[in-house]
């Protein structure tokens, strides 16, 4: 009764005395077929792919050709994103960039939306509901068909989908007799206007054309389940080493460059290959003083900035009969005299991915290790050396990297929470930021600072300090004479700072993702993580290691994802200084894994059994638990929010400039306003828990349509159309009717 797409097809026979080879075809809307009627396009549909047949043993051969409605052709067309990148879209944006996939004529003039609902109190809901079109794709980033795209917004929307002359209608036959009013959208202009569809009821005991009829009694459910199976979005960025993207730099594919060296008493066979992004990532594309490299090979990977590349090793004397190829993402610092001189973002997302979540949280991790060679393989060695705090120690600091994290053009991460992007404007605008030096060796230094108008604080000369008055002010001194801050001003002053605005001016829009190191860890040739900030206490569905950036709860975060990694802070330094040897020098991280992913809070629901909430929330009515007779599942692809998993599928609105998770929808005669899965259980549960009659019968064709109510005066019931046979000679046709409320 409530089928999300209802399709048609046509037969049309030939007589020929030759192969028709022209109208075998593997594309699918090629050959097209179009039935008018006085005049008025009545049906179009297109052939089906490769599907020609004939008896071919005859003078005169009779070709047999079937084509299939724009609705069901779809199937043969996969999505595609509107923008060429991921993006939200309304349901109208989706279905007519749909129906353009396959019309390339431009026969659909029209869709027709059935008033049986109302968002924010109007009915125009396709120009009002939402979704990021990430969700018309796999996890593998596979895209579904066009049809299926279809069928998922009909089934939302709580109707059904057919096609019929110029136009496309979604209908509610579970309020067909009571509301009669569509909002009609014109493809042409993207114009819509509220129309009245004839729903004058047809009585079929006048119009019989020859009598075979038959009638039943469909069979009962007592037993609804509506399963809301949503497509996660985990990970909101690609994979940073996708075999897909990346590519060799070199023009043969399976380029590789072969060494051998001595390490360690051991003679290692040393393999190398380098590889770029396609399409996915900017990188800091690698220089040898200021001048880019078009494609780094190991003559001068010795240089400054970024690439991928894979690395493989053994010894010489005992060759393996297969490689063991690992992925890394170097960055390298080769500076001139040992200058640090690779700076600034290192690797970037190149398509900024839309984001539309409330509240959870993002984990952030990177596996590293540092290197004082461009080389990643494993077998190579640096130094033994440790992170060591005694008698010749000179300090050491933490890993590590710069980061931006940012949603659109309205906030950012600062490492403790997320700020207005107006704020940083602002500071920019007021001159806040300095560029500053540090930490240099300076003995009885004392930075100034007072708090402005705008309630920032100000470091400034002595001068400058005692002539203020009337406002806060501090001055200090520095612990350690070999770790002060200062920048120097407008009029060639040094101005002494602390070191929390030396790190704010370094970061502005940024923040760092930090690795502590702890005495007697390996400096060199071991792989670390990020810090872990997680805790069992958040309570995350896929709860794992990593940085924890919680969003903001009370409102929605929505806008597109910046995501930039700079330089570490150790890369082209020496990490370990002691005084009784010789430092070494940092001159490459070699990442093998960058992860971003989302996840939600208040995920387990027993903390003692281990229970979960389940991803794929489901909605179901029984209405007498002793006797159940159930209904199949009806799967959800487009859902309504749910707090406990994150999810492409739930469907936004529009409020002004602002969006929000669609809670509900108003229903058009009850006005109950109920998630749109609530809504389904209700129409499944008041149809099929009573016996509804199903009759057939061949009758006269008086422009019956999908959208037609009949009427049987013996039963006495109102009917619509199941499915219908249109005989066009003999203008009659053959219909399944269904009983309706």
């Amino acid at each position: 009764m409530f089928k999300p797409i209802k399709c048609s097809d046509c037969q049309i026979n030939v007589l020929t005395t030759k192969v028709l080879a022209n109208l075998y075809t593997a594309l699918g809307n090629q050959i097209y077929c179009t039935i008018s009627k006085n005049g008025s396009l009545l049906w179009c549909g297109y052939s089906v792919p490769c599907l020609y047949s004939t008896d071919y043993n005859e003078e005169y051969n009779l070709l047999s050709l079937q084509f299939n409605d724009i609705l069901s052709s779809l199937s043969n067309y996969n999505y595609t994103y509107l923008n060429e990148k991921q993006s939200i879209v309304s349901f109208y944006q989706v279905i007519k960039h749909i129906i353009s996939q396959i019309d390339s004529n431009g026969l659909i003039k029209n869709v027709y939306v059935h008033n049986a609902k109302k968002i924010n109190d109007t009915t125009d809901l396709l120009n009002n509901l939402f979704i990021l079109d990430r969700n018309f794709f796999d996890e593998a980033n596979e895209a579904e068909n066009c049809k299926d795209v279809l069928e998922y917004i009909t089934r939302y929307l709580g109707m059904t989908c057919y096609y019929y002359g110029d136009s496309i209608y979604f209908v509610d036959y579970d309020i067909i007799k009571n509301i009669n009013s569509y909002t009609k959208y014109t493809l042409s202009d993207d114009s819509n206007t509220v129309v009245t569809l004839d729903n004058t009821i047809i009585n079929v005991n006048q119009n019989i054309y020859e009598s075979n009829a038959s009638i039943a009694i469909g069979e009962l459910y007592n037993k609804v389940v509506v399963v809301a199976n949503s497509n996660s979005n985990n990970t909101i960025i690609p994979e940073w080493n996708d075999e897909d993207d990346i590519i060799n730099q070199n023009a043969d594919a399976n380029k590789y460059y072969e060494s051998t060296r001595d390490i360690s008493g051991k003679n290692y066979t040393l393999l190398n290959a380098f590889f770029k992004s396609k399409n996915n990532w900017w990188w800091a594309i690698p220089s040898i003083l200021a001048v880019p490299i078009e494609e780094v090979t190991p003559q001068n990977a010795d240089s400054n900035g970024s690439y991928w590349q894979k690395a493989a090793y053994y010894e010489t004397a005992n060759e393996p009969s297969s490689l063991n190829w690992k992925t890394y993402f170097t960055i390298s610092d080769y500076g001139l005299m040992g200058w640090k001189t690779t700076d600034g973002v290192q690797l970037s997302l190149k398509n900024k991915l839309p984001i539309a979540v409330k509240g959870g949280t993002f984990i952030i991790d990177i596996n590293y290790r540092l290197s004082g060679d461009w080389n990643a393989a494993e077998c190579i060695v640096t130094s033994d050396e440790q992170y060591y705090d005694g008698k010749y120690s000179t300090g050491f600091t933490d890993t590590m990297f710069k980061c931006k994290l940012a949603i659109g053009d309205t906030m950012y991460y600062d490492g403790d929470g997320w700020v207005n992007y107006q704020e940083y404007h602002n500071k920019v605008a007021r001159n806040y930021y300095k560029i500053c030096n540090g930490p240099n060796t300076w003995a009885g230094a004392t930075w100034y600072k007072y708090l402005d108008e705008y309630g920032y604080w100000r470091f400034v000369t002595k001068g400058e300090y005692d002539s203020i008055s009337g406002r806060e002010k501090y001055s200090g001194g520095y612990a350690d004479r070999n770790y002060v801050y200062s920048y120097t001003n407008s009029s060639n002053e040094r101005v002494f700072i602390e070191k929390w605005f030396y790190d704010e001016c370094k970061l502005q829009d940024c923040f760092y993702l930090v690795h502590k190191n702890k005495v007697g860890d390996k400096v060199f040739d071991t792989d670390y993580s990020l810090t872990n900030t997680v805790s069992w206490r958040m309570n995350l569905a896929e709860s794992e290691d990593g940085v924890a950036v919680s969003l903001p709860s009370d409102k929605m975060t929505l806008g597109e994802l910046t995501f930039e990694l700079y330089a570490p802070n150790q890369l082209g330094t020496t990490p370990m200084r002691r005084t009784d040897k010789e430092p070494v020098r940092c001159n490459s991280f070699h990442i093998n894994d960058v992860k971003l992913k989302y996840t939600t809070s208040d995920y387990v629901k027993d903390i003692f059994n281990d229970e979960t909430y389940d991803e794929d929330l489901k909605f179901e009515n029984v209405i007498d638990e002793n006797i159940v007779n159930d209904f199949d599942d009806i799967e959800f692809r487009i859902n309504t929010y749910n707090e406990h998993a994150g999810s492409y599928s739930y469907v936004l609105t529009k409020v002004g400039d602002e969006y929000y998770f669609v809670d509900t929808l108003t229903d058009g005669v009850s006005k109950d306003k109920l998630k749109a899965e609530e809504h389904c259980i209700n129409k499944y549960v008041n149809y099929y828990s009573k016996p509804r009659f199903r009759y057939s019968n061949s009758i006269k064709n008086r422009d019956i349509s999908l959208n037609s109510i009949l009427k049987e005066n013996t039963l006495n019931k109102n009917f619509v159309i199941n499915s219908i046979t249109y005989d066009l000679m003999n203008n009659k046709c053959d219909v399944e009717l269904n009983e309706i409320r």
